[in-house]
């Protein structure tokens, strides 16, 4: 069953989310990048929040991979009683080394690695991301407004990497600038996670604020068994490793 990702960026639209019944809260602040992260007073409100009805997961901003900097940010994000955090593997920096520094904690922190279809790095980062004991990985965009996820990469690439990362026990995720357009054939293809933020706010912008209808619209295209999720995927989402 592939779960529905909503990104928020403060604990009411957290509500909003989950009251439209998205499956996992992403805690991400559009104005700040990419994967910009959100304060942390207000990451603590979004998890108050949520309260454990579904899982959390946070990003820890646009950084490059630098060793000790980014391993203190995901320990101060995890902090913040997160599920997940998730971090980009943006270019520049020695994304080898940095990961393999985060191998000591993922004993007690689940990490999902970001990948961007338009920036994809030079090393193995599904293999690496295996080794150092990640949860999962996300495919991404990095070029907001340069064209969605499925205009970077043609679908028996994704279906590829999808195959790729499952085979190494890692939980998929794809996400970057996805349509309600698109859902019904990326379902076709079976991740884990489509994870949205434009798509759900109003006017189509991921900056504005979330639109009720526009989350309603893309929870009815992705079946839901609320008892089967909530007895498997979420039991399996409260593991170290998602698959």
């Amino acid at each position: 069953m592939t779960l529905f990702l909503a990104s928020v960026r403060d604990a009411a639209e957290a509500e909003i989310a989950i009251g439209a019944g998205a499956d996992v809260v992403d805690l991400k602040d559009p104005a700040n990048g990419v994967l910009g992260a959100l304060a942390p007073k207000t990451m603590d409100a979004c998890v108050r929040a949520v309260d454990g009805r579904v899982p959390v997961s946070a990003t820890i901003g646009d950084l490059p991979l630098e060793g000790d900097a980014v391993r203190d940010v995901v320990l101060a994000t995890a902090a913040r009683g997160v599920d997940y955090v998730k971090l980009g593997l943006f270019p520049g920096g020695d994304a080898e080394r940095s990961l393999q520094l985060l191998a000591t904690l993922t004993a007690r922190i689940r990490l999902i690695l970001v990948l961007f279809a338009d920036a994809l790095p030079e090393v193995d980062a599904i293999g690496l991301a295996a080794r150092i004991g990640a949860s999962g990985v996300m495919l991404d965009t990095l070029g907001k407004g340069e064209g969605s996820l499925p205009d970077l990469i043609p679908p028996i690439r994704l279906a590829a990497f999808i195959e790729r990362a499952r085979a190494r026990g890692l939980t998929i995720g794809l996400a970057g600038s996805l349509r309600a357009s698109h859902v019904p054939a990326l379902l076709g293809l079976g991740p884990d996670l489509l994870g949205f933020r434009g798509a759900l706010c109003r006017d189509g912008g991921r900056g504005k604020s979330l639109d009720p209808l526009r989350l309603a619209s893309i929870r009815a295209l992705i079946p839901k068994d609320r008892g089967a999720v909530r007895e498997t995927n979420l039991q399996d989402l409260a593991q170290p490793t998602l698959c």
